[in-house]
């Protein structure tokens, strides 16, 4: 097995923060105009504070009144889009933590928009599989600050988002984070490309495999299409041997085995990240059967899903399989439809793109909206080179 050791901030800190478009308006005199707009249309609401992020500033606001409330305000959204000049589907209200209560806040873009660097989250979390999880940043918060999740406890992922979203450069992120924390004894991850454009870079990481010897190539370490359905078959009968060697020494998950008893034999976490998910069981529909099993037993035993499309379609995120997606993110999409059906409510139509998404836990708590990092296509090449030294 090849070892190797990650490198933290080395291959991802080439981009420095860009700035795109012309400056933000001064905070105080926006938050003014908000406060007017609102006061011309019956609403009396006063701005108590202002974020100011790398995609959006959050105005933290109250109600001077007690007629007034959050659908008075939802209603006026897409207008105060409009007379702010930001477009009417581009202002987005949500929730906030403010002076240690929960505020109500309205995003509004910023007209210069600052890239997030991958040095600024792919290393903002701690390794050691074994005591820390599966940890892994998946971005900033509107604030800028890196917001991580443990992947063990997410179980599976669910990804989506419209072309342009920004989609393939957060699993690139995800996977850089992954394979940057964790080297290969501690996990394992499985890329499917259906497109075989999008993940390509990723070939001969030794922390990518495809399983149980799927290519005759070394150096072929992303699967297609038609290595999925092998892919997950072979990921159920892993699961199912794990199930057999924690029941022989009496533990009920990985962590617990890792911390006891992995000199009798080394598992890694195995993540399996799978593009285009929505096509694949259209054009491959024995893949359900394996997918659902994973989804709803793999928990325990350190294999995790993280299936990713462009196509939310109730045809396929339904039933147990979405039940047991408990971790969503939306990129942007183009309808309330579609945002309903990966979060089972509005807003990702809302979203910016690029990057810009909403994040729900297993917990289904309030959607969290989070900007990703910026990952080149040479910074992964450079990054994977390094790994095969």
């Amino acid at each position: 097995m090849t070892s190797y050791t990650p490198h933290p901030l080395k291959y991802f800190a080439g981009l420095d923060a860009r700035e795109t478009g012309v400056p933000a308006p001064e905070g105080g005199a926006l938050g003014a105009r908000i406060e007017e707009f609102f006061r011309s249309n019956g609403v009396s609401l006063r701005v108590d504070g202002a974020e100011h992020g790398p995609v959006v500033t959050k105005y933290v606001v109250s109600f001077a009144n007690d007629t007034d409330h959050v659908g008075k305000v939802e209603a006026l959204r897409r207008d105060l889009g409009l007379r702010l000049g930001v477009g009417a589907g581009r202002v987005f209200i949500g929730e906030t933590s403010w002076n240690g209560s929960v505020s109500l806040a309205i995003e509004i873009p910023n007209p210069r928009r600052v890239a997030v660097p991958a040095a600024t989250v792919i290393p903002a979390v701690p390794g050691d599989a074994a005591r820390n999880g599966l940890r892994v940043c998946l971005g900033v918060d509107t604030s800028g600050v890196p917001f991580s999740v443990d992947i063990a406890t997410a179980p599976h992922v669910l990804v989506a988002g419209q072309s342009g979203s920004g989609k393939t450069v957060f699993l690139n992120s995800l996977i850089c984070g992954l394979l940057d924390n964790y080297d290969r004894n501690e996990c394992e991850v499985s890329i499917v490309d259906p497109k075989g454009t999008e993940f390509n870079g990723f070939d001969g990481h030794p922390g990518v495999v495809l399983g149980n010897g799927l290519s005759g190539d070394a150096e072929v370490r992303v699967g297609r299409s038609g290595d999925a359905v092998p892919l997950l078959e072979s990921l159920v009968e892993e699961m199912e041997y794990r199930m057999k060697v924690f029941g022989h020494y009496g533990v009920s998950n990985l962590r617990q085995y890792m911390l006891g008893h992995s000199g009798n034999g080394h598992l890694p976490y195995r993540v399996a990240v799978i593009d285009e998910f929505y096509d694949l069981l259209m054009n491959h529909p024995d893949a359900e059967r394996p997918l659902s099993i994973l989804a709803a037993k793999a928990r325990s035993t350190g294999i995790h899903l993280v299936l990713a499309t462009q196509r939310p379609s109730v045809d396929v995120i339904r039933g147990a399989l979405k039940a047991n997606l408990s971790t969503r993110i939306a990129l942007k999409v183009s309808s309330r439809t579609d945002s309903q059906v990966i979060i089972d409510q509005p807003g990702a139509e809302s979203l910016c793109g690029r990057g810009d998404m909403l994040y729900v836990g297993p917990d289904g708590d309030v959607p969290r909206r989070l900007h990703a990092c910026m990952v080149t296509p040479e910074q992964i090449r450079d990054f994977v080179g390094a790994s095969r030294t």
